[in-house]
């Protein structure tokens, strides 16, 4: 047999070893809740926040992020133009693969799998990547395609070496595209172990193994990372950027740091699946809290009939689960955001899992159940997401219009020249009479959610949002450093604040609106 009988021989067999019908399956699930939740957002363009960018033209500060992997990501897969149909496309493509991943490691029954891609579909961290990160919802998808790529090659490869270098490789370009993410494998690697625990008859020595072995790729992983984001750095002969939660502060953690954040990671898990927010209202607490009810119920008779070497393995990964889940707790300054909590959903495929269990051990109530209560939440996130694009569609549109208003006054003023005189917007824009007012709408903007009522958020959006929404010439002043000296300006100070008689005047040749003190 010739080097290239062996190698078609090789692929054929590793096509045959793909569950076909769990793919498909997970196509379908995951298509069918995303276009229920975010459909909305596929089909209308309403750039907020970083949305403002449409093409994409951050490659210097995506490089100084650490994220050098969304380069070649923009040039040879997605483009440069932030389109919301092809992301959203991209988006259920990865979101599907990572589910088929994941319900396979994990051996999901089918109505596991439906509500575990129910749930991930419609999560608080993609809707808030659509409403206000919509060029990125593919990006941050893909990167969780590749965490769980990379343990299930660490998992199922037949060659140990073969699956650490595969794992190496797949956490580096996920990080290389979004590093929280990594997370999403440390917890995925913990239930696949948990899982191993309470099917099989674990030794330590195999249990030590597995944990071994994923320690080893993760480290590998994070290895491959510094050192191709270094040596991108350097061609480039750039620097990382000192930003919120960013590189740059979690090097700066030292042990007694990361000891002083160990209860608050912890709690932060918690508090995100049972604490109030305006899109974790009370029916989804109770589910929640039942789910993680059930789950330990059906753990104790699980564990019933098993050695106690088991148990103490099984609470051992219980213990690290939720550090697994919120590492980046530990290594960042400020606490992370609900955008980093995606992994955190892993906790629900904890409970799929707990209650599938073999049915002479966990009644088929459970997890009938536990199927149900995911999808009353899955249910739950389609309504909040529709609701919060609802909101940010009338906030575009209210941006729009009231800048349109404020330059046609503008182009007005004596001695003003397009694309000549510079534009200031002295003030907030987030905090002023600019924002869209609804009272019954505002609660999108409350709890954690980071939702406002302007497009416009900061001074990056304004060049954005002039120079890719409008398509004008306008000479608008774009950084911080040079709004913070305008303000500060005495004839600025005391003018009147928007929409008063007097908030749009020339001030020392500039054409000056003073949105807010």
């Amino acid at each position: 047999m010739t080097t290239l009988q062996r190698g078609e021989e090789a692929l054929l067999c590793r096509v045959k070893a793909v569950d076909w019908a769990r793919l498909k399956f997970c196509f379908a699930a995951t298509a069918l809740c995303m276009l229920l939740a975010h459909g909305f957002a596929w089909f209308n363009l309403f750039p907020s926040h970083d949305g403002t960018i449409v093409v994409f033209d951050a490659d210097v500060v995506m490089l100084q992020l650490g994220r050098w992997v969304e380069l070649p990501y923009f040039r040879f897969l997605r483009g440069r133009v932030n389109n919301p149909w092809l992301n959203g496309a991209y988006t259920v493509f990865w979101t599907s693969l990572a589910m088929y991943l994941a319900s396979s490691l994990l051996q999901l029954g089918r109505k596991a799998t439906a509500a575990v891609c129910g749930v991930f579909s419609t999560a608080i961290s993609v809707t808030l990547l659509y409403a206000t990160y919509y060029d990125k919802t593919d990006v941050y998808t893909c990167a969780m395609f590749l965490a769980f790529l990379g343990v299930y090659a660490v998992r199922r490869c037949c060659r140990p070496w073969l699956g650490l270098l595969l794992c190496g490789g797949c956490l580096c370009l996920s990080m290389g595209l979004y590093q929280g993410y990594i997370e999403l494998a440390i917890g995925l690697l913990l239930l696949c172990m948990l899982r191993d625990c309470l099917t099989t008859d674990l030794p330590w020595k195999d249990y030590l193994r597995q944990g071994i072995t994923a320690i080893a790729g993760l480290l590998l992983g994070g290895v491959l990372y510094a050192v191709s984001m270094k040596t991108v750095l350097a061609y480039k002969h750039l620097e990382l950027i000192d930003s919120s939660n960013g590189l740059q502060q979690m090097s700066r953690a030292g042990v007694a740091d990361y000891l002083a954040r160990l209860p608050g990671a912890y709690k932060q898990v918690f508090t995100t699946l049972l604490g109030y927010d305006v899109w974790n209202n009370r029916g989804m607490r109770l589910a929640t809290a039942v789910c993680l009810l059930l789950g330990l119920a059906c753990l104790v008779l699980a564990l019933r009939k098993k050695p106690l070497r088991a148990a103490v393995q099984v609470v051992i990964l219980l213990v690290l689960l939720p550090l697994g889940l919120n590492v980046v707790y530990l290594l960042s300054e400020k606490h992370p955001t609900l955008l980093m909590l995606y992994p955190v959903y892993l906790v629900y495929a904890l409970v799929l899992l707990l209650t599938g269990l073999e049915p002479d051990t966990i009644p088929r109530s459970a997890a009938w159940l536990a199927c149900l209560l995911c999808a009353f939440i899955t249910v739950q996130n389609v309504i909040y997401a529709n609701g919060a694009y609802t909101y940010r569609k009338l906030v575009y549109e209210n941006t729009r219009a009231q800048v349109y208003t404020i330059m046609a006054k503008v182009e007005d003023l004596p001695g003003y020249v397009e694309g000549e005189t510079p534009v200031v917007f002295s003030g907030d824009f987030t905090d002023s009479n600019f924002t869209y007012h609804n009272d019954l709408l505002r609660l999108y903007e409350e709890g954690d959610t980071g939702l406002s009522g302007s497009a416009i958020t900061y001074d990056g959006t304004i060049k954005w949002w002039f120079g890719n929404i409008m398509g004008s010439s306008a000479k608008v002043v774009n950084t911080q450093e040079e709004l913070d000296a305008w303000a500060e300006n005495p004839a600025v100070q005391a003018m009147p604040s928007y929409p008063a008689s007097g908030c749009i005047a020339m001030v020392d040749g500039a054409a000056v609106i003073k949105l807010s003190d």
